[in-house]
């Protein structure tokens, strides 16, 4: 549980805390239940309603979807090219930072961002770079309906965590 002013992981029911279980995820974890394990972790912190992880294929001049989370449902499996024209996940990719938003109405990104990302009611959302030796492998998008929901992103509380991911993707045959 949290407040509005604490984003703190605290233990869950079983004495297992959200964050030993995303701790757990290790660089041999199936890409997909990293990112389900991970979503499914802060999906309690931060009311994340939708969530897809993206990853850059072909020296990087390719943006695939490959999994999403949408209210506790994962969906895997996926192999979705995304059009790089008008995308914000590319600016995001290129770029290498964090970039939030509390302003959907104003989403710079294409259709297919849009879907994959966001409901009719978010309200904000984070993309997060996923990097392995500083080359950025990917992204990792979550939404919510709780304004300002992911500043604590901005902040660098999950680098570690992404970095784990990073080095998972570098492993994963999706990037072959």
């Amino acid at each position: 549980m949290m407040d509005n002013n604490d984003r703190t992981w605290r233990p869950a029911a079983g004495g297992t805390s959200d964050a030993e279980r995303a701790a757990s995820v290790s660089d041999d974890t199936p890409l997909s239940e990293a990112f389900q394990t991970l979503t499914d972790c802060l999906h309690k912190v931060y009311n994340i309603d939708k969530g897809v992880l993206v990853l850059r294929h072909n020296e990087g001049r390719q943006l695939a979807a490959v999994s999403t989370w949408h209210r506790g449902s994962a969906r895997d499996g996926l192999r979705l090219n995304l059009p790089v024209e008008a995308s914000l996940f590319e600016k995001v990719a290129e770029q290498g930072h964090v970039y939030t938003e509390d302003f959907c109405d104003s989403f710079s990104g294409n259709f297919f961002e849009r879907k994959l990302l966001l409901d009719d009611d978010s309200r904000s959302f984070v993309l997060q770079p996923l990097k392995c030796d500083g080359r950025v492998l990917g992204l990792l998008g979550y939404s919510s309906r709780e304004p300002m929901a992911f500043v604590t992103f901005e902040e660098g509380a999950l680098d570690g965590i992404c970095d784990r991911l990073g080095s998972i993707i570098e492993k994963s045959v999706y990037l072959k």
